[in-house]
């Protein structure tokens, strides 16, 4: 008989995962208190900087392309490789007899881009100008021995302008030429070329209208709150320990708002900077990530389960 009970007690505690205790929030309740937290969290990250003018990154790593003679004509054009999506390209140079000495370089926009835009502008302390040409027939350009677009596909877009940022369209396939001259002499020029908003300018957007945005009723809601049950791996039938949920919402005061802020930076480049892609960072997903309960016992007391 004693055997058969003891077999039996076995049996009851291998089938039940929890008999009693204290300090123990079943799962379904602590997704609860965590969803709350998270929602709460969000609107503190929202209010950082909401109405602070946002400025574009700067561009202290780009990479520079130097004159180098002779590329006085469209057939003499100096090439360089296409921008990178990640840094700017400046290209910088002088002439040195105004009037006579003149600089032009080229560019191709590989066949598989998916940009369409390009930004450039003249930085300070240049005193030359260059013109910005964009070319569907850049072959019938480089057999052109002159300083005057030979092909109908080659378009006069502007003139640089000293520290103000232009754009023009462009295409996989699109040669894009830059003619430098002016009437002075030992007159330098830099012009950087990017393919996302220049940054050292700030942003166009108007503080109020990004504003508009974060504090829409609609900007939270926009994130998946069940994303959070996949990343977290919390059963919400299961018991975990009452430390394990605090120490989890502890951890949420710090990461939840660096994820929104992380989340509005990223949207502030896509909106006012020009990136190819608005990179999501869900505050549900990080602290899903973030926080790992420990399962009760099958008695637990504080912090000791047995």
């Amino acid at each position: 008989m004693r055997k058969i009970i003891i077999i039996t007690m076995m049996l009851i505690f291998t089938q039940c995962k929890y008999t009693g205790g204290y300090d123990i929030v079943k799962g379904s309740e602590a997704m609860s208190q965590i969803k709350k937290k998270i929602l709460s969290y969000s609107s503190v990250g929202t209010l950082f900087s909401a109405n602070a003018s946002f400025t574009c990154p700067s561009t202290s790593n780009a990479t520079t392309v130097t004159d180098t003679e002779s590329n006085d004509t469209f057939s003499q054009a100096q090439k360089f490789d296409f921008l990178s999506s990640t840094q700017s390209t400046i290209v910088q140079g002088t002439i040195t007899t105004g009037d006579s000495d003149y600089d032009v370089f080229y560019t191709i926009v590989p066949s598989d881009s998916t940009y369409t835009t390009l930004y450039y502008k003249a930085q300070k302390g240049g005193n030359a100008g260059c013109d910005v040409y964009v070319s569907t027939d850049g072959a019938t350009e480089l057999s052109n021995n002159s300083l005057y677009s030979k092909s109908s596909g080659t378009k006069y877009i502007s003139t640089t302008s000293s520290d103000t940022t232009q754009s023009t369209s462009i295409a996989s396939g699109n040669y894009i030429f830059l003619l430098c001259l002016s009437s002075d002499n030992n007159a330098s020029y830099h012009i950087e070329l990017s393919l996302t908003s220049i940054g050292s300018t700030s942003s166009t957007t108007s503080s109020s209208s990004l504003s508009s945005i974060f504090s829409s009723p609609g900007y939270l809601l926009s994130y998946v709150p069940s994303v959070f049950d996949v990343s977290s791996g919390i059963d919400k039938n299961k018991y975990y320990t009452q430390a394990s949920v605090d120490d989890c919402l502890k951890k949420l005061q710090v990461t939840v708002p660096a994820a929104q802020l992380l989340d509005r930076y990223n949207l502030n480049l896509y909106i006012s900077c020009g990136a190819a892609t608005y990179q999501n960072v869900n505050p549900y997903f990080v602290a899903g990530w973030q926080c790992n309960l420990q399962e009760a016992g099958w008695i637990q007391i504080g912090d000791l389960g047995l």
